[in-house]
């Protein structure tokens, strides 16, 4: 067939469509992605509280893409995408397609702010803010480790967003400096962190019994919760939310949201009111036929037509449908609607504990944990081992 399919992003369901449509060598593939690296979101938390080395959390892209004849990697960022000339524009040159896959992902929403506070802020999404989130608070063990003064200031970090980001990464940075400070003889009272909820309670949407296990956890570490209310400005160095209150900060992380890619902001294709991209049940763009839209960056819905969650299943889940249906365009077969659903949410509370929703079951502590350990490994696990067989393709190559 020599058709010519781009997917713009190595993110879960980038990864997903590319390795399905991998399987047919009469495809030419080529994956453009701004970074090298294919960054483990649902393993930020562990980063940013220092379980984890930021080499634990990425897949390397080129040689994933090694693995493969028929797919070929560009380290490139996109600037726009033309999508009536079918072209792609890149930071140095162009890109033309017969079938795009656009799945960049979106981006951490934060407030307008001046440059001063976002030398002290950070969204969570990339490795780059959660490597910067990390060094941040690592220097800040480090000055009041030398320091008697600095280990009696107090030291206030702002989360606002108490969704699934926001609730594992105060749950994972609480328990880390707990177990620090113990460790060191320091008082853990000078470390406050503040979980900014706009819903009366945090997780909203959840199940009331993952809700109740939440709540305890954070308590139970100190962490700082602060329901119904929303943060109304920034100024200097000091939050004010809509009850009134103010607290001032060192650090603020956003967890509350996400917007659209930048490259994807003057794409003019049918969009809702978030910016992701609308499409129809066989994921094509509403727009174009021969734009699909997957993961974080499309309007996705399940079977009943309710607005699914951006998360790493739904995104691997849109990847392969739009993959198969790509597929049956090009061989002239009916296209099949996609059928995603959320299986089961996995929470990181600290340590070695976790909740698990299955919808039918639920359970935490412990075994939620390990659960959750394994079904992240399940992942990464064959991915990494793909990428050590492609580094001894890329080494092998001729130069």
């Amino acid at each position: 067939m020599g058709h010519h399919i781009v997917i713009l992003g190595g993110s879960y369901g980038g990864i997903a469509a590319m390795r399905r449509l991998s399987k047919h060598p009469e495809i030419q593939i080529t994956l453009i992605d701004q970074h090298p690296y294919h960054f483990l979101q649902t393993e930020g938390y562990e980063l940013i509280s220092s379980n984890t080395s930021f080499d634990e959390t990425i897949v390397s892209l080129p040689a994933l893409c090694a693995n493969y004849d028929n797919v070929t990697f560009k380290h490139r960022t996109v600037r726009a995408i033309d999508p009536k000339k079918k072209v792609i524009l890149l930071n140095d040159g162009e890109e033309s397609y017969d079938i795009l896959v656009i799945a960049v992902g979106s981006v951490t929403k934060r407030f307008d702010c001046d440059e001063t506070v976002y030398n002290y802020s950070s969204g969570a999404k990339s490795l780059r803010g959660a490597v910067k989130l990390n060094q941040f608070f690592q220097h800040e063990l480090y000055k009041r480790l030398e320091s008697d003064k600095k280990a009696k200031e107090n030291f206030n970090i702002i989360i606002g967003g108490a969704g699934l980001s926001g609730v594992e990464i105060a749950a994972g940075m609480q328990y880390f400096f707990n177990r620090y400070y113990r460790s060191n003889a320091l008082s853990c009272a000078t470390l406050h962190i503040h979980l900014i909820a706009s819903r009366e309670t945090i997780l909203n949407g959840m199940h009331p019994k993952i809700i109740k296990v939440a709540t305890q956890r954070l308590k139970k570490l100190r962490v700082k919760v602060h329901t119904e209310c929303r943060i109304s400005a920034i100024e200097n160095h000091e939050v004010l939310l809509t009850n009134d209150s103010r607290i001032p900060f060192d650090f603020m992380i956003f967890a509350g949201g996400t917007t659209t890619a930048p490259c994807l902001e003057d794409l003019n294709v049918e969009k809702n009111q978030k910016g992701q991209i609308l499409v129809t049940p066989y994921l094509y763009s509403t727009s174009y036929h021969e734009i699909f839209a997957i993961g974080d960056n499309a309007a996705l819905i399940d079977k009943k037509g309710k607005p699914l969650p951006p998360t790493a299943q739904t995104a691997i889940q849109s990847g392969e449908y739009a993959a198969s249906n790509i597929i049956r365009t090009l061989k002239n077969r009916p296209l099949k609607k996609a059928d995603m659903k959320i299986k089961g949410i996995a929470i990181a509370l600290g340590g070695k504990y976790a909740a698990i929703d299955l919808g039918h079951i639920r359970f935490y502590g412990y075994t939620a944990y390990l659960i959750k350990k394994l079904i992240e490994r399940l992942y990464k696990w064959p991915l990494w081992w793909l990428v050590s067989k492609g580094f001894r393709k890329i080494e092998t190559c001729p130069i």
